[in-house]
């Protein structure tokens, strides 16, 4: 097939509701190697617009080739495609937040790109995710440790996408342990793209950060220019993860400035994009940091919302083992109506510490 061919069969399988597509329905795409790489293709573009629906995908493709009568081509095809479901899969389930099934699903992936003729760029690949599950979980230094070698992995390999998106996460963790200089080096070389190029996406979400990092240091109308600068390179590459982002930190800086309701307008936005998504954890820190404007702007009884609509996902998800005490005490009082505003601002202390 030809790559177009291949999208426009790749699109027809997708198109099709999983519950409709038949046994020979299935077989007739998913044993054409082209036909899966075209399916991963598109899973790809839509991996940061729709991660809930590319983990569905990702199972069931992952369960359909690692069946004993299902086989594609004739060398490593088989385990190559098994692996790259299972890294799909455990790079969805990073976004929308299940962290322990994210690294058994890099289990799978490692275990079938190992037995493929050459391992080494998937490998590396699976290693990035386990490298961004560490800055998930707050392990900054060992994320800053590991991270300058796979970035010079990915630079001989010439894997443009890959070397740009390790240097971003090696800002992030600077961010994350206060070596803001470092962070604002690191952000600074994904937007002047010197070397290979970058995409937009990853260029708009570096200048979300550099926003950020303008933010904290008090110069707040820079940093809502650069956060100007990001929105139409987020849009053009649409990616409504990092668009949901922006509006996050739209809201921040709106806050530190005094404009309470816009900043409870974007806050809002927000939370919206973050349950369109799927990425439930993120849209419960948000409501959480809601919450704490709302209660600001005087307006409790809707600050008592956000806390009781993000409490099911920061219990359900363990988002919060730490300061468990302070979710029980902000319960009870969310239960009596008379939010209390000492346990909210612990509860959003943990979590901006683990987000």
């Amino acid at each position: 097939m030809s790559r177009g061919e291949a999208l426009m069969a790749a699109h027809d399988y997708l198109s099709t509701p999983r519950e409709n597509r038949s046994e020979q329905f299935t077989k007739s795409h998913l044993e054409n190697a082209d036909t899966l790489s075209g399916i991963f293709a598109v899973l790809k573009d839509r991996g940061n617009v729709a991660p809930a629906d590319v983990l569905e995908e990702a199972k069931v493709l992952y369960e359909w080739l690692s069946a004993p009568q299902h086989r594609v081509g004739f060398f490593d095809e088989s385990d190559y495609f098994r692996g790259e479901s299972a890294l799909y899969a455990g790079a969805s389930t990073r976004l929308v937040g299940s962290r322990e099934e994210t690294e058994r699903w890099l289990d799978r992936a490692e275990a079938s790109f190992r037995h493929t003729i050459n391992p080494a760029p998937m490998l590396a690949r699976v290693a990035y995710i386990r490298l961004a599950l560490r800055y998930d979980t707050g392990r900054y230094d060992e994320v800053t440790e590991l991270i300058p070698s796979l970035h010079l992995t990915f630079g001989k390999l010439a894997m443009a996408e890959e070397y740009w998106k390790c240097r971003f996460l090696e800002g992030m963790a600077f961010k994350a342990m206060g070596n803001l200089d470092q962070a604002a080096v690191a952000f600074e070389d994904l937007v002047s793209a010197a070397q290979l190029p970058v995409d937009d996406g990853l260029k708009g979400t570096a200048l979300i950060n550099l926003g950020n990092l303008k933010s904290g240091q008090g110069d707040h109308e820079a940093a809502l220019r650069s956060y100007s600068e990001a929105l139409p390179l987020l849009k053009r590459a649409n990616r409504p993860v990092a668009l949901a982002d922006l509006k996050t930190m739209v809201g921040e800086t709106l806050n530190l400035l005094g404009r309470k309701t816009q900043a409870i307008d974007a806050y809002l936005e927000a939370v919206a994009d973050y349950i369109s998504i799927g990425a439930a954890t993120q849209a419960a820190y948000i409501q959480v940091v809601l919450a704490e404007a709302l209660l600001d702007a005087e307006r409790p009884r809707e600050a008592e919302w956000q806390i009781a609509a993000a409490l099911p996902t920061i219990e359900r998800e363990k988002m919060l083992p730490e300061g468990l005490a302070a979710v029980v005490l902000l319960k009870e009082s969310v239960r009596q109506r008379n939010a209390n505003p000492k346990a909210l601002a612990e509860v959003r202390h943990h979590l901006q510490n683990r987000a």
